[in-house]
């Protein structure tokens, strides 16, 4: 049997659904995220949530940060289409 893989399309999703698929995609928990980002107290997962649901949208620093811990370009994140068309 033969495994086909092909790169997957993150075509009209918001930031926050990138940034979501991005960290499943890494296996990673938004716990984990929050860590690494230096968020803390009760609040740092309810921050990953808004970011994710698209209620709040991190300011560009912050969205390099996130881009960084998911080894993703920013672009990526921000949901800017860098395909070059011919």
């Amino acid at each position: 049997m033969r495994i086909l893989y092909t790169k997957p399309e993150l075509v009209d999703l918001s930031q926050g659904s990138r940034i979501a698929f991005a960290r499943q995609f890494r296996f990673m928990t938004q716990d984990d995220v929050s860590d690494k980002l230096g968020l803390t107290g009760e609040c740092k997962r309810r921050t990953m949530t808004r970011y994710e649901k698209g209620n709040r949208n991190p300011k560009d620093d912050r969205t390099s940060e996130i881009a960084k811990i998911l080894d993703i370009y920013i672009n990526v994140a921000r949901g800017i289409n860098s395909k070059i068309s011919n």
